[in-house]
């Protein structure tokens, strides 16, 4: 019996080639291999963990599909997530957005736990 070797950086180069291509990316899935951490700078321990917490890098953890055990991503899903993640123009920039939200997270977290008690 011939094993074949699974290659993610060759499945994803045959499915960017599939989207550039015109087919639609809401019908390419990629498996969790392919896309982390070839799309998504982390490494796939840190994707498991966000599909059990929802969150990844501060952000809503891009969708997945399962088929019986095996997890896959829409390219679709994949490039949105890419694609609604802030930039900044200077680390200053990214370091004060940062500030700011962990300070609005403080102060929600304190109203949270004020009512909790009344």
């Amino acid at each position: 019996m011939i094993v074949k070797k699974f290659d993610p950086t060759t499945t994803l180069s045959d499915a960017l080639a599939k989207y550039h291509d015109g087919f639609d990316p809401a019908l390419i899935e990629l498996p969790e291999s392919a896309v982390f951490p070839y799309l998504i700078a982390v490494q796939p321990t840190t994707a498991r963990k966000a599909r059990c917490t929802g969150t990844l890098l501060g952000r809503p953890a891009p969708r997945f599909v399962r088929h019986g055990r095996a997890i896959r991503y829409r390219l679709k899903d994949v490039l949105n997530w890419l694609v609604d993640g802030e930039s900044y123009a200077s680390t200053a920039e990214a370091s004060e957005t940062m500030r700011k939200r962990h300070i609005n997270e403080s102060h929600r977290l304190e109203a949270q736990e004020g009512h909790r008690y009344v």
